[in-house]
This record gives structure tokens, C-alpha cells and sequence, in this order.
């Protein structure tokens, strides 16, 4: 009896041994199908008379789109040191109780694969498409692109236009250009925003001296609909390498 005791223990440390590559490979539980849920927002141009989607202003024709937002799924995994059994303990040469601290340098954990059902991308992200009908480049330098949403200024340390800033268009070329807003976690269900141009260079003279300035207002509505999907929550437990154990825990 002792004998066929010493046997399966000796089975289970080299079926132990052969599985670990500093992954998690025991005990691992079905998974669980788990309901995914988040809000994209729809957002839609607030055009009139005086405030188009197009506006044309000293050779300049300017349009504001709004990203196409998407749901993309993906997985949070977590790793944590926990207690084995006693049976797990006994079959694995676990030593050191709760540290799960194995003599061959590995420690017992828990790993934990949760589904994510995220929104790209996840900010308010508009594209400046330019038509340059002027004789002369167009240059972003020098302009500021400000965001209003619902109602209030957005700080500009919560905003991007650094590429338009940068921007640049040929004479009788066209151009798209992105500026980024704030987060979609910052929006409420249902509001407005409105994305200010100012001091956009509309006209220079023979030596490139700017001659004419333009400041260019657009307003949208936006609505946050909700998406759903499934995943499958993982878990399972087991032994990992001190060292990639380790390296888990610094990317948590």
C-alpha cells in the first residue's frame, strides 16, 4: 500500500513537473459565460444656415467628422498567490502554508481571465478634413482647437490637436486631420458638443506674413447606446515560476 502511495505521489510531482513553464496548469475550473456590457456614443452633426458641416471661409473649406465608434472584446488577467489544499499540498511538495512556496522554486496562484467588452476609440475623436483652395500651403501652426461638452470648457491638458497644429496642406490638396477630446467616460447620457477653431490662417501675402484669420464653430448631439456581448470568465490554479510570478505582478 505504501508503495503504490509513493507511486501516484511520484506520478503526480512529474505530471507537475512536465506542465510547468511558468503558466498556470492544475486545477483549472469550467468556464463561466458572463454578460458583457458598455455605452458608444452616436453623435451627430448640429447643422444650420449660419453653422454647416462644411464651412468655406477665405479659400479654406473645412469639415468636422466624428469617429465611427466599435465595440472590441478583450481579456483581464490577474494573477494571485493563494493557500493550497492539504491533498494539493501533499501531491505537489508545496511547503510554507500560505506563501505556497514549492522547494523547486515555484509558488501556487490563482489565475483569474475576466472578459472586457470595450469601446473604441475611447475618446471623443473628431477628423478636420481641409480643402485648400488658396495658392499657398496651409499651416495648423499657430491655430487652437478648444472642445465645449455640455456646456462647459474642456481644460486643455484633457485634449490633443498637436497634429493639426502640425498640419500642413498643399495648394489645391486636401487633407484629414485628427484632434482628440476628452474620455467617453466623461460624457453623460445624452448632451452636446461644440469644437471651436480659432485663429486659422486664411491668407498671406507674397513674403508669408498671415493677412487674415478665421475662427470656425461646430455643434453635435451625441447619445450613449448601450452594446452587449458574452465572454467566458477563466480560472484556474496552479504553480508559476518565482519570477514570472513576480513579472505578473508588476503588469497588474
Amino acid at each position: 500500500m505504501k508503495k503504490q502511495l509513493i507511486i501516484v505521489q511520484l506520478l503526480i510531482v512529474s505530471a507537475s513537473a512536465i506542465m510547468l513553464t511558468g503558466c498556470v496548469t492544475q486545477q483549472a475550473s469550467p468556464p463561466q459565460t458572463v454578460n458583457l456590457t458598455c455605452s458608444l456614443p452616436k453623435i451627430d452633426v448640429i447643422a444650420d444656415n449660419v453653422n454647416k458641416q462644411t464651412q468655406s471661409k477665405g479659400g479654406l473649406d473645412i469639415t468636422v467628422v466624428p469617429a465611427i465608434y466599435k465595440t472590441v472584446r478583450s481579456d483581464r488577467t490577474t494573477v494571485t498567490q493563494v493557500e493550497a489544499d492539504a491533498g494539493t499540498q501533499i501531491g505537489l511538495g508545496l511547503v510554507g502554508g500560505l506563501t505556497g512556496q514549492s522547494t523547486q522554486g515555484k509558488v501556487y496562484v490563482e489565475q483569474v481571465t475576466t472578459p472586457l467588452l470595450m469601446v473604441e476609440p475611447s475618446r471623443l475623436v473628431f477628423t478636420i478634413k481641409i480643402h485648400n483652395q488658396l495658392n499657398r500651403v496651409f499651416h495648423g501652426q499657430g491655430a487652437v482647437v478648444q472642445f465645449n461638452v455640455d456646456g462647459k470648457l474642456i481644460p486643455f491638458n484633457n485634449t490633443d490637436y498637436k497634429e493639426f497644429s502640425g498640419g500642413i496642406v498643399p495648394p489645391l490638396n486636401d487633407g484629414d486631420i485628427a484632434i482628440y477630446g476628452p474620455p467617453l467616460e466623461s460624457l453623460k447620457d445624452k448632451g452636446t458638443i461644440t469644437i471651436f477653431l480659432y485663429d486659422v490662417v486664411t491668407a498671406t501675402d507674397v513674403a508669408g506674413n498671415t493677412t487674415e484669420k478665421q475662427n470656425y464653430t461646430w455643434d453635435f448631439s451625441y447619445t450613449m447606446q448601450n452594446a452587449t456581448a458574452t465572454g467566458e470568465l477563466k480560472k484556474s490554479r496552479g504553480l508559476m515560476d518565482i519570477g514570472e510570478y513576480q513579472r505578473q505582478q508588476q503588469m497588474q
